[in-house]
Order: C-alpha cells, then structure tokens, then sequence
C-alpha cells in the first residue's frame, strides 16, 4: 500500500557531510483526512520547532533542497504490535496475576501498572539491541525541476498537465 505523496512529511535539506543529510522537517501534522483547523494532532503540531534527522544521503541531493520523507509499508505492522499490541497485552497479564494473587482491585491495578512498565522497559531494550527492528525514514528527494510552492491557500505542490 501506498501512501498519497501529498501526506508524507516534507522538509528542506540543510547540510550534507559523509553520505548523511541532515534535513529539518517541518511538524505540523498531516493532512490526511481534511479536517484542517479542526484537527487535534495537527494543533498540537503546530506552533512546534521543525524536527532535525540525519539521514542517508541519496545521490544527486543538495544542500536548500525541498524533500519528502517515507517509511517502508511493511514495518507499519511491526510497529503497531509493538506499540500497541505487546504493552495492552502485558497489562491484561500483569492485571490477571495482580488479580489472581489477591483478588484485590488495588493489586489488579498494581499488576496492570507494573505489565505496562515491563512492556516498555522490554521494548526499549529490544530497539536498542536490535536496530533493524524500528523503521528508517528515507529521504525521497524532489525533482529539482519541479518547485514546491508554499502558499497560505494550499500546501500541495503545482501540477501541470499536458
């Protein structure tokens, strides 16, 4: 699956040094769903400083270029589990020994707290242990031939048709 070039973060290229880019991105949330000012994660986005990465340099990539970030598609899943699936489990085990153990809701809750602790501590230790497990962003640069335009009516880049 493909997600529309329009909803892919954007930023500009500020230096290139040993095959790295580091590239400011700009945060201000996506633009997926057209709910525009009304939508919470964009609001809490905006207003923010840009974001700075250091990423792998593709060929032909210059320092002022306007680039577009992406994340391969099969590692959407990989992250859900991890970042939602593995510590909701690990709370409902925690709760269920906290339960078992005394029947108690303060131990339930206790047992569900502490799962959840578990869950991120082992999360963590696994990226750092294994850093092909989260996802890379690659730069995906701009043809330089075509501008992207930044205008307060619209945040799409022009099309031309034939």
């Amino acid at each position: 699956m493909m997600m529309d070039p329009q909803d892919t973060p954007q930023g500009t290229v500020l230096a290139i040094a040993d095959g790295k880019a580091t590239v400011s991105i700009e945060t201000g949330g996506c633009k997926g769903c057209g709910h525009g000012q009304d939508c919470s994660i964009g609001k809490v986005g905006a207003g923010r400083p840009a974001a700075r990465l250091t990423l792998d340099a593709p060929a032909g990539l210059r320092v002022g270029d306007r680039i577009r970030l992406s994340l391969p598609a099969s590692s959407l899943p990989r992250m859900a589990l991890l970042g939602y699936l593995f510590p909701a489990l690990a709370m409902l085990t925690g709760a269920g020994i906290g339960n078992a153990s005394t029947g108690s809701d303060a131990a339930t809750a206790l047992g569900a707290l502490i799962g959840l602790l578990a869950a991120l501590a082992l999360i963590r230790l696994a990226v750092r242990r294994l850093p092909g497990l989260m996802p890379t962003p690659k730069i995906v640069a701009v043809p330089h031939f075509i501008p992207i335009v930044s205008s307060p009516f619209t945040d799409t880049e022009p099309h031309h048709e034939r």
